[in-house]
């Protein structure tokens, strides 16, 4: 599963170090956005509440899916 991880204002300028404790909880961390204080990475869904757990983490966002029905179907 993809997340989004939000780093406290706080912690911020240790992101480097929460993307370190979240890569240790089992997260793949793609990328880190010192920029926005977030940090993009996968894994498995089971891990989520360990990731909140980590120290200067404000949330952590699942991937939302949306299916959109074939152009041909009645609703659109």
């Amino acid at each position: 599963m993809n997340f989004t991880v939000t780093v406290d204002d706080l912690h911020r300028p240790a992101i480097q170090e929460v993307a370190e404790r979240l890569r240790s909880c089992g997260l793949d961390v793609d990328r880190v956005l010192d920029a926005v204080g977030m940090i993009t990475g996968s894994g498995p869904e089971d891990c989520r509440p360990e990731l909140e757990a980590v120290e200067g983490v404000s949330s952590v966002d699942g991937e939302v899916r949306y299916l959109l029905p074939p152009p041909e179907s009645d609703v659109q």
